[in-house]
């Protein structure tokens, strides 16, 4: 957690290591967090932390409670229904612009990256499979040469890790095996330039995601209101 004061954007920085302990669920939804304990753990300035508070906040995964603070943000089974549509019609999108535009070598390294999830996808450890989807879709992004829609997937992957994360606790042997399968998909479209086809398993991929995590969420829901 402790951030490097070589950086050269030390809020860009501290923003980040937040971020990604929302995303890992080191800082777990419905938790607060305190101004004075987070210098203590990243160390850095009262004033740093807070901008990079507000930051999230901005994207939505930190909220205001009134009189009590800021908290972890959780996600709803409405917002995660919301998340999954933007993510299915954009990643569709973004399979077509990879298609189009990305290089061989780029086409080759989102095949390097699939490999890797093969590797770690039966660890009991989620989080190696995690980061290596996380940059499987970092290559996609990238090949597909679109900063305005790598912007809006950046900004909503540690609401999506949080999803990929419980979802991972809870999915069958098989049901991971399936997923690898569908990613299989992906990168063979890919390898063959057809963005259609690309398109079309980004968007199955999404939608098989969309529906097992909403069943997750709401089960988790029911736990809460009993």
């Amino acid at each position: 957690m402790r951030v490097v004061r070589a950086a050269p954007n030390l809020r860009e920085l501290t923003t980040e290591k937040l971020r990604d302990a929302i995303g890992t669920l080191h800082f777990k939804p419905g938790q607060r967090l305190v101004e004075r304990v987070l210098c203590e753990q990243t160390g850095v300035s009262r004033t740093c932390i807070r901008e990079s508070l507000m930051q999230l906040k901005a994207e939505g995964l930190v909220e205001q409670v009134q009189n009590k603070g800021l908290y972890v943000a959780a996600v709803s089974l409405d917002e995660a229904r919301q998340i999954y549509e933007v993510r299915a019609a954009l990643e569709a999108a973004v399979a077509r612009m990879f298609v189009e535009r990305a290089t061989d070598q780029c086409v080759d390294a989102l095949n390097n990256a699939f490999l890797r999830i093969q590797d770690v996808v039966e660890r009991p450890d989620v989080m190696p499979y995690v980061t290596a989807i996380n940059d499987f879709y970092d290559i996609l992004l990238d090949g597909a040469q679109n900063n305005i829609a790598k912007s809006v997937i950046h900004n909503l992957f540690a609401r999506i890790n949080y999803l990929r994360i419980i979802t991972s606790k809870k999915s069958s042997r098989e049901y991971e095996l399936q997923g690898v399968l569908n990613l299989k998909d992906i990168v063979t479209a890919a390898s063959e330039r057809d963005g259609d086809a690309m398109a079309k398993h980004c968007f199955e991929y999404v939608n098989r995601s969309s529906v097992f995590a909403l069943q997750v969420l709401h089960e988790k829901e029911a736990l809460v209101a009993d």
